[in-house]
């Protein structure tokens, strides 16, 4: 085995020998079990681990942006087992740059988490404690404005419109 890094190697297609090697065994994995994990935060298993909007709002958006790392990650895999070779997409260097874009990724949503997301958190709970007050005293002026209407008994039974033929 050579460099994997070398331009020869990134730059040829395997051969049939050279699909399902150590490290792309261990790619298979990774990405494989990351898409699983981001479908499952997308569609609603993020749920099941907060009941905070906002925090269910992040997963399911960095869950949208995982899923779509390692479904290409995954793409590249497929058309290097296929054997196929469309626009060069079979060659090692897309799973290299697939792993590349996983790192940052990574390092995207751990610079999110330090940043936006502490101040998106300080304004969404700010909202939520102005709501908190407000909602008592709106409810409470809404229930002494409004004017108290007396139904009248109807006295007539009748449909109105409606005469009796004699």
């Amino acid at each position: 085995m050579g460099n994997p890094f070398s331009w020869n190697d990134l730059t040829t297609v395997p051969g049939t020998d050279d699909i399902f090697t150590p490290v792309s065994t261990v790619f298979l994995v990774l990405f494989g079990l990351g898409f699983l994990a981001s479908i499952f935060l997308y569609n609603d298993g993020a749920r099941r681990y907060t009941g905070h909007a906002l925090k269910r709002r992040v997963l399911r958006r960095g869950a949208s942006i995982s899923m779509t790392v390692f479904g290409v990650g995954l793409f590249f895999f497929g058309i290097r087992v296929l054997q196929i070779n469309p626009f060069n997409f079979g060659m090692n260097i897309w799973l290299w740059l697939s792993v590349l874009a996983a790192i940052a990724m990574v390092g995207y949503f751990s610079y999110y988490l330090r940043t936006g997301y502490r101040t998106e958190l300080r304004a969404y709970e700010e909202r939520r404690r102005k709501q908190q007050y407000l909602r008592p005293a709106a409810a409470m002026a809404g229930a002494t404005t409004r004017p108290a209407v007396a139904e009248t008994p109807r006295t007539d039974q009748r449909r109105p419109g409606r005469r009796r033929r004699k």
